[in-house]
């Protein structure tokens, strides 16, 4: 389910920036309409909560990085890349997840996964040549390729935290923590710039926040404290399959070579990972 509603998020980014909307604007307007249901949530979580600062502190840092860094780099990407593109670029991210906890736990990732982690990273450099065609510029892939490590991070270090505080109050604390980040670095942005957009804009911004970041941030979570981190992030992957159709038939974008083998190759690449698991 998670990965289903993430995927329709390049949809209504790429409807919005149609009607005028900016990343920065759509960004604050996305926060607004998701930071009630955190907070509220939150509240209600926190009263029996009994494990110190320190774990709200850690939950607050892993949605900086993991949503509001994350998010930022992503809406950035989108005036430069198709939607199809981005939904590719980000679903690698698992690959990144199993190289990092490899990392983590101080042992050499196996034949299978360097493979596996080869052949995603074949997919990606595949797409390329098409996306160059279509922007002339790298700058949005390169971004996307960053908000993919960020979001591995975010996956990875969410697991402990999760098994000490629970999924529900996790999430809530660093979406809350995400929030008042983007609110803060994004002052300067004119309010009346937002409150003058289109009502089309407000109702992509409300479904963007809602289905597309309220609802999966939770099952997401539930989903990492139940199967862990790595079967979470290899579960993922359908996204780029519902995101392509997805571009094909509502923003009409054009479904290159480039795009079908890119994609599966990234998917062939996290298939290996899927049974090393």
């Amino acid at each position: 389910m998670a990965s289903f509603m993430f995927s329709l998020k390049p949809i209504l980014i790429k409807q919005a920036y149609e009607l005028g909307a900016n990343s920065e604007g759509f960004m604050v307007l996305r926060m607004w309409f998701a930071f009630p249901f955190y907070a509220v949530l939150m509240l209600l979580y926190i009263k029996p909560y009994k494990g110190g600062l320190r774990l709200i502190a850690l939950s607050a840092a892993a949605g900086f990085i993991g949503y509001f860094l994350s998010s930022y780099l992503d809406l950035l990407a989108l005036e430069t890349i198709s939607a199809q593109a981005e939904r590719i670029i980000l679903y690698a991210y698992p690959s990144l997840v199993v190289l990092l906890k490899a990392l983590w736990d101080k042992r050499l990732p196996s034949v299978r996964v360097v493979v596996a982690v080869g052949v995603v990273y074949a997919g990606l450099l595949t797409l390329l040549p098409g996306e160059f065609n279509l922007t002339g510029s790298p700058l949005g892939l390169f971004l996307m390729i960053a908000c993919a490590f960020s979001f591995a991070t975010y996956v990875l270090v969410s697991k402990p935290l999760i098994e000490k505080m629970g999924a529900t109050l996790f999430t809530s604390v660093a979406m809350v923590a995400s929030c008042l980040f983007t609110q803060v670095n994004l002052l300067h942005t004119p309010i009346a710039t937002i409150i003058d957009y289109p009502w089309e804009v407000f109702a992509y911004g409300f479904a963007l926040a809602f289905f597309c970041t309220v609802i999966p941030s939770y099952a997401m979570s539930s989903a990492i404290s139940v199967i862990g981190t790595e079967r979470t992030a290899i579960t993922g992957t359908t996204g780029p399959l519902f995101t392509t159709i997805l571009a094909a038939l509502i923003l009409g974008e054009s479904i290159t070579l480039f795009h079908i083998t890119g994609l599966l190759l990234v998917i062939l690449g996290v298939y290996l990972l899927s049974k090393k698991s």
